[in-house]
């Protein structure tokens, strides 16, 4: 009998068959289809499509309005060559706005959709943007700017200047600079391409303007012919002859002195003094120069009295020196010599003057000649021995604010007559007659003044002034002026009580006058109370005076165009010293 046994079930695992995987595959491809056209459908309409490319910039997903921004963008920077076609030299080179060209991709994005019938075609969104076909960019031009610009390029007439050849410096020789050829051409025809121009980001951007080419009048050959010719003769340097002993003057300092121009139809070269002085003032004229003496002269008043002669000296001659340096240079001498030019001695002045009119009027005199500035002077005793002197005294100035003077007269007259009052109101930013008046002569208050002027007008006040016989002065439309002379006359009128005006008028202006705040003048030069006027504008400096001095009252007028109050005020010292 057999033992009892079980048996083993061995169960073994069948593998899908083909058909399943290929069903399995077709429900996740389908799956991943319906996915994607789904994306495709709610892809945004806004936006541009994956992979996109604009004129070569990639905007694959971007917004249409980052996209149209970005291009535009680029293309206000892009750069617009404008050429010339006789040579197709670049002539200059331009932004769109320069020449009134805006350029706009707003439309051509927005024109770039995604079709609705291309989102239900699997995988069109990640080909359709690379297949895109691009539209141009939205161009509009403003030709009036587009004509300012030419104007720029080509001038009014439409001619571009021809550049001439010439040479320039590079290393130890001289080289020749090729010309550049001009032309000319017809304005609307060149305005034409130039508002034709459409420039796409992606390829370069060029006006050609239509020309008639215009050669240049000094061609290549000619400055090529020079340069070596001087090339040939500043080989080895230039022997220059200084007091008998010989320089060498190397051949790249020579060359490097020349400066070339086109005379006529040649290209022709000098020799600098500036690019020379440097090596002449270190090497030539200390070898040549001689000091010169002094001359010592001695004069009173306008007379010279004794004269001691200084030698003279001598110095470098450069005009003729170079002037030798160049014939080298042209062939016809073999050697330069350096030629000197005489020194005359400094002549220095001991000046003495006389207690008189005639010895004033020569202080006066050699004060303006020895001092900085120009002066115009008059001078006249009231009280005293009547002395008086002019230098320049008819000489007109602009008034500055010396005019102030004659407005005072004309005011002043006025009140005398009644037709003004010291209590009209408001002439000036709330002040009265009597406050403008005073500020405009001790403050020289400029609104008072001007709105003084404008109540009396200017036909009247130069009539007045014409009444006091001052014949030099006037208020004009450019500039008021006057002279020294008119003015020591107001002035000497003014003191004397001749001036046809009440005496408390007269008073009231003589007191404005001795309080007057700018005292940097005469008075700091005077020895007594002094009633003045001063004026001061650009470079002027004026100073009308009477000087209650204790040698007797005097009138002194000063006007400067280029000095200083510490010279008006050291000539009144000077003037003093002689009465």
């Amino acid at each position: 009998m057999r033992p009892w046994t079980r048996k083993a079930t061995i169960r073994v695992r069948r593998r899908p068959s083909n058909d399943i995987r290929i069903r399995v595959l077709k429900r996740v491809g389908g799956g991943l289809l319906a996915l994607l056209i789904l994306v495709q459908l709610f892809y945004p309409g806004d936006r541009m499509p994956l992979f996109a490319r604009v004129d070569g910039v990639d905007v694959s997903g971007w917004s249409k309005a980052e996209a149209a921004k970005r291009l535009d963008e680029l293309a206000a920077k892009q750069a617009i060559a404008i050429t010339l076609t006789s040579s197709d030299q670049k002539t200059a080179s331009a932004r769109p706005a320069d020449i009134g060209l805006k350029v706009s991709n707003a439309k051509r994005l927005d024109d770039a959709g995604y079709p609705w019938y291309l989102r239900i075609l699997p995988s069109s969104l990640l080909w359709f943007g690379m297949l895109q076909a691009e539209q141009p960019a939205t161009y509009s031009i403003n030709k009036d700017e587009s004509a300012s610009y030419l104007k720029t390029v080509v001038g009014d007439d439409c001619v571009i200047p021809a550049v001439d050849a010439t040479i320039r410096m590079d290393g130890l020789y001289l080289k020749p600079v090729p010309s550049k050829a001009g032309g000319t051409c017809e304005q609307q025809d060149a305005l034409k391409t130039l508002t034709a121009v459409r420039p796409v980001l992606n390829k370069p951007a060029t006006v050609r303007i239509p020309v008639t080419p215009v050669a240049p009048i000094i061609g290549d050959d000619e400055a090529k012919r020079l340069a070596d010719k001087l090339n040939k003769a500043a080989d080895g340097g230039v022997r220059l002859d200084v007091a008998g002993k010989q320089q060498t003057v190397t051949q790249k300092d020579v060359l490097s002195w020349l400066t070339f121009k086109a005379a006529e139809d040649k290209l022709t070269f000098e020799v600098d003094p500036a690019k020379a002085g440097a090596y002449l003032a270190k090497n030539v004229t200390p070898a040549v120069a001689k000091p010169a003496g002094v001359t010592k002269v001695s004069t009173l008043d306008f007379t010279e009295t004794s004269r001691a002669d200084g030698v003279t000296g001598q110095t470098l001659a450069v005009p003729q020196t170079l002037a030798n340096v160049t014939s080298v240079l042209n062939g016809d001498k073999k050697t330069a010599t350096a030629v000197v030019a005489p020194v005359a001695p400094k002549v220095e002045y001991t000046r003495s003057y006389t207690k008189s009119s005639t010895g004033i009027a020569a202080q006066i005199r050699f004060y303006d000649e020895d001092n900085a500035g120009v002066f115009g002077v008059s001078f006249m005793e009231i009280g005293g021995q009547g002395m008086s002197a002019r230098h320049n005294g008819d000489r007109q100035f602009v008034t500055a604010s010396t005019y102030k003077l004659f407005v005072a007269f004309s005011t002043l007259k006025r009140v005398d007559a009644g037709q003004m009052k010291w209590d009209d109101g408001n002439i000036s930013s709330g002040r009265d007659l009597a406050k403008c008046f005073d500020d405009m002569i001790v403050k020289s208050d400029n609104a008072c003044a001007e709105a003084l002027i404008k109540k009396i007008g200017a036909k009247d006040l130069n009539a007045d002034i014409k009444s006091l016989g001052l014949g030099s002065t006037a208020f004009r439309s450019d500039n008021n002026v006057t002279t020294a002379n008119d003015l020591a006359n107001y002035l000497t009128q003014l003191e004397k009580g001749t001036m046809p005006l009440k005496p408390e008028s007269r008073s009231r202006l003589l007191d404005a006058m001795k309080r007057n705040v700018y005292r940097q003048g005469v008075p700091a030069g005077a020895s007594g109370q002094t009633a003045d006027k001063v004026g001061f504008l650009w470079g002027l400096l004026h100073d009308a005076a009477i000087v209650y001095s204790p040698k007797g009252t005097y009138v002194l007028a000063v006007m400067t165009d280029g000095s200083s109050w510490g010279a008006i005020a050291d000539l009144t010292r000077k003037i003093e010293a002689l009465r």
